[in-house]
């Protein structure tokens, strides 16, 4: 028994060992090598257009759809104004600009890009399809047109024959014109039996024909281009040559060689529903071959584009919106691109210069006689928003967005080389991109926010819904952080408490107190460790705080208060978590797509490369079923305890997939399941506070912070625009950023006061000191003690000025200058605000410097 003991603990790690191996072969090593023989479904079809050439048409009270089937490029007229919309630039052939493949490009309606190891290759389907009329177009049922197309470097099939007997040969030549039959014999090469000896590519002749070798054959050149291919099937046709003589020919060739290159499968479906266009490309029809994998496609690239001789602007969902005006000249600049939803922290990132992200999925184009605003519907998640003005590739204007279909990661095969493996995706997601067009027959972008409103109505869980009838404030207090301090001579990592639950209640009542109506608390920090929070599979409210007394005493005393209290949470990243805490790397961590755990680092600002030294130590994106437990046991050990609401860290603000191999969860897989998780809460009769505002989390939220009013500052942008806010005001109650932790808070207020926010302040009790040697810079503006006389003055001050407006539409909103605005409401109520160093003069109204000014409408 004994030796039989020593015998297996001498083996055990010889075991442990072979099973470390055979894992990493099952989850690492076999993975890699069988992404290789991925087909992402079936195989592409090729196309052909046999079809009238008579326009298809749809036709509505308001909309006149028609179709030119030989292009599939098509015209919308708005029968109203007789606006009427081109799918590509009328006078296209006329650009100076425009050269090649930028040229054919301006008359595609989609285009794909696939991945090589090469890298990224996009082809338009103009020069790739439509020319080569490698489509079909199905009309449907119920009225839509559906095109198909066949993308790539598709040989065009020519009626002339591959090859022929001699007799027949001098049958059709002989029907030809001398000049004629000479041009034909200068394409063909006669091969006789006898003779094949003497030809160097005997082997491959007998093999592609091999009748070759009883009978004399007249065999078209190998190097004829397709001009000439286009010249001599005329010659053919006239000869009398037709589709049944070239069957019977075809009939000497054993195998015919093509020159295709690699070929895409996309389908694009219109349809007219009322008043609206709705353009859908089903990925059930995006088709490749598995060593081209498609990676993106764009859907109608130039739809509305705009020439040098127009005047208008493209409308961007960055920020709460923007325009680039047409023309701008700012050919210097990067065109715009940024992505819905921020990144998908499924896919590795080796530096980050700007993190680009748009919360709702809206883009459009304003013309004085005339605007449209698409609302991307399906398969939001995928898509980026790109637009560029003219003179830089072509001269024309233009916005459209491009769709994420397989997404990659480059994989080190070995640190000894420079040699890097692309991995995929196992399979094109089932979605549906989803676009619908609105118009209008002006150029106001208040009127686009206002159909996006009311577009936003049609959902039933916003129908009814109201803002609260106070400007909201919220104040995020922040519990505990972790730093190490000193304990017995030695560092030790603790939490370190800078707001308690009492010192959370004793802010409450001085600001209650003071006459702030409207209070929202959002408690940072309370469980699991502080702000840097440990996975949530169980929730441990933190002693150092007051433990669970402390906390119900602090949510009965709010309740008493009549002030909102939020307690939040994150549950898509794990911080700091171990098997302790319930975490397992390997099985609970997210996958990229080169089935390395999903880690996440944290970025030089100076190099923009993965940082080691910030202090911040890296995390791991977690599985989404794992993080949506997570999220359940935040819902339910809230709801135990009696809490008001839940502050969701993630949800809303948020959204990555997880590419693990064996059990893929897509972008919109994720964004269903949060949703569904939004939906508990409210059921659990729970409020919720979310960050950002992601558009398809709004229905759900009592109180949306930190909205990035005003974007990212790209520099083709003229103009930034409320337009998001427009569309929601007196629908939800939403702030911006942090105003005592903005560069310049005053700067931050104003925003405030022309997106017509709410206030949004980070407060701690402790003084500024206790974030010495730890990783918590960002809260250097906190103490609460040093904007105690402040604070009070300002927000009275901006409730009292915008009272009565919180749940009013904003119904318009205009730049008077370069940094003058004014946003008014529907009672007539203006707000002007002046982010200039000088007062400003508007007709008898003086706005000061660096201020905000409410001028009361006819209706108070």
């Amino acid at each position: 028994m004994k030796k039989k003991r020593s015998l297996i603990l001498r083996l055990l790690p010889w075991l442990i060992i072979l099973a470390a191996i055979a894992a990493l072969i099952i989850f690492v090593f076999v993975p890699i090598y069988s992404q290789q023989e991925t087909s992402f479904g079936a195989d592409p079809v090729v196309y052909e257009y046999e079809g009238k050439n008579d326009p298809l048409k749809m036709e509505t009270d308001r909309l006149l759809f028609e179709m030119d089937p030989a292009t599939t490029q098509f015209t919308l007229t708005d029968k109203q104004t007789g606006k009427v919309w081109n799918s590509n630039p009328a006078e296209r052939d006329k650009d100076p600009v425009a050269r090649g493949v930028n040229k054919e490009a301006l008359s595609s309606t989609l285009n794909v890009t696939y991945t090589t190891s090469g890298g990224e290759v996009e082809l338009n389907n103009f020069s790739y399809s439509i020319q080569n009329q490698n489509f079909e177009i199905v009309p449907g049922e119920d009225g839509s047109i559906r095109v198909n197309y066949a993308i790539g470097k598709i040989e065009k099939k020519f009626i002339l024959p591959i090859a022929m007997t001699e007799e027949r040969y001098e049958q059709f030549t002989g029907n030809m014109s001398k000049k004629n039959k000479k041009q034909v014999s200068s394409n063909y090469s006669l091969y006789e039996p006898s003779k094949l000896d003497k030809k160097e590519n005997k082997e491959e002749i007998i093999a592609r024909y091999p009748s070759v070798v009883d009978q004399a054959l007249y065999i078209l050149k190998s190097d004829t281009s397709s001009t000439n291919k286009g010249k001599l099937e005329a010659l053919f046709r006239d000869a009398g040559y037709n589709e049944e003589e070239f069957a019977v020919d075809m009939e000497l060739v054993a195998e015919a060689k093509s020159n295709n290159g690699p070929v895409f499968n996309a389908s694009v479906v219109y349809r007219l529903d009322g008043e609206e266009l709705v353009v859908e490309v089903p990925y059930d029809s995006l088709r490749c071959e598995g060593d081209y994998p498609m990676s993106f496609v764009s859907v109608l690239p130039y739809f509305g584009a705009a020439g040098t001789d127009q005047e208008g602007y493209m409308l961007l969902p960055e920020g709460g919106g923007a325009l680039i005006r047409y023309n701008n000249g700012k050919l210097s600049q990067s065109a715009y691109y940024a992505n819905l939803y921020g990144w998908d922290y499924a896919t590795e990132r080796k530096e980050v210069i700007s993190e680009t992200r748009n919360a709702f999925p809206v883009f459009g184009m304003g013309q004085q006689d005339g605007s449209f605003l698409c609302v991307i519907e399906g398969a939001s998640s995928y898509a980026g928003i790109n637009a560029d003005i003219a003179g830089r590739f072509n001269n024309y204007n233009f916005i459209y967005p491009k769709y994420n279909v397989i997404h990659y990661d480059k994989f080190n095969v070995s640190n000894r080389t420079a040699s890097l493996l692309y991995m995929y995706e196992q399979a094109i997601p089932n979605d549906t991109v989803v676009q619908r067009y609105f118009f209008t027959d002006n150029d106001s972008y208040v009127e686009l926010a206002n159909i996006y409103s009311q577009y936003l109505r049609r959902d039933p869980e916003l129908r009814n819904e109201t803002a609260s009838a106070d400007i909201p404030v919220n104040v995020e207090l922040v519990g505990a952080i972790d730093k190490k301090v000193p304990k017995l001579g030695m560092p030790v990592k603790s939490v370190v408490a800078l707001t308690t639950f009492d010192q959370a209640g004793s802010i409450i009542d001085e600001l209650k107190d003071s006459g702030i109506r409207d209070l929202n608390v959002r408690m940072t920090g309370w469980a699991n460790g502080g702000v840097w929070q440990k996975v949530l599979t169980g929730v441990h409210t933190l002693n150092e705080l007051g433990g669970d007394g402390g906390m119900k005493k602090l949510i009965a005393h709010a309740s008493d208060k009549g002030v909102n209290l939020f307690f939040d949470g994150i549950s898509c990243f794990a911080y700091d978590s171990g098997l302790l805490d319930g975490f397992l790397p390997f099985s609970n961590a997210a996958r990229f797509t080169t089935r390395e755990q999903a880690i996440i680092y944290n970025y030089d600002i100076v190099t923009y490369q993965q940082a080691d030294w910030s202090g911040m130590d890296p995390y791991y994106l977690v599985r989404p079923e794992y993080a949506q437990k997570c999220a359940d046991n935040l819902i339910n050990a809230l709801k135990d305890r009696n809490a008001a609401g839940v502050a969701f860290r993630d949800i809303g603000n948020l959204l990555s997939a997880d590419y693990y191999a064996q059990n893929t969860v897509t972008r919109e897989q994720v964004k269903e399941m949060n949703i569904n998780t939004l939906r508990d809460a409210v059921a659990k009769g729970l409020k919720i506070s979310i960050k950002e505002g992601n558009n398809y989390a709004i229905p759900y939220a009592d109180m949306i912070t930190d909205m990035n009013l005003t974007g990212n500052t790209y520099a083709i942008i003229d103009q930034r625009i409320p337009f998001y806010q427009i569309a929601i005001h007196g629908m939800k109650d939403y702030t911006g950023e942090s105003i005592n932790l903005a560069g310049d808070y005053q700067t931050a207020l104003l925003e405030c006061a022309e997106y017509g926010a709410g206030l949004n302040f980070t407060f701690m009790k402790e003084d500024t000191p206790v974030l010495q040697d730890s990783k918590y810079s960002c809260y250097r503006s906190a103490s609460y003690d040093r904007w105690n006389e402040i604070l009070t003055p300002l927000i009275l001050r901006y409730q009292a000025e915008m009272a009565g407006l919180n749940r009013q539409n904003i119904t318009g909103h205009e730049q008077l200058s370069k940094e003058v605005s004014v946003t008014e409401y529907a009672d007539g109520t203006k707000v002007y605000v002046n982010y200039s160093n000088r007062d400003y003069k508007d007709g008898g109204t003086v706005i000061p410097a660096r201020d905000y000014k409410v001028e009361r409408g006819n209706g108070q």
